[in-house]
């Protein structure tokens, strides 16, 4: 087993781990919000998941978050990625990213 290379997004900086592996094959898997090193998205997604209020510094960490796995999960056969990704440009309130969420789920994606 090789050791994990940590990779820089936005600021974000997510170290795999290969005991939880990315499901599917795929050319770059994407990161899970739980490998997240800097901590920034762990408490932007405990206030989510907390039921608070989505403040504009949480929000950014956690579109960026759903920018890359949406960018790089397997997706059903016919899905396409580009319509998903433009609706993450539309996402303000933590209900607009619960909506969100619901509609990753019924293509088969499961980022959080």
């Amino acid at each position: 087993m090789t050791n994990p290379t940590p990779e820089t997004i936005d600021g974000l900086t997510y170290l795999p781990d290969p005991t939880y592996p990315y499901p599917f094959d795929v050319a770059v898997p994407p990161h899970f919000w739980m490998t997240e090193q800097t901590g920034r998205l762990a408490l932007a997604m405990e206030s989510y998941f907390q039921g608070e209020t989505m403040i504009a510094s949480n929000r950014a960490v956690i579109l960026s978050y759903l920018r890359q796995f949406v960018g790089r999960a397997l997706l059903l056969p016919g899905i396409k990625r580009d319509p998903l990704l433009q609706s993450l440009e539309r996402l303000r309130s933590r209900h607009d990213f619960e909506q969100f969420a619901d509609e990753l789920a019924a293509v088969g994606i499961e980022p959080f």
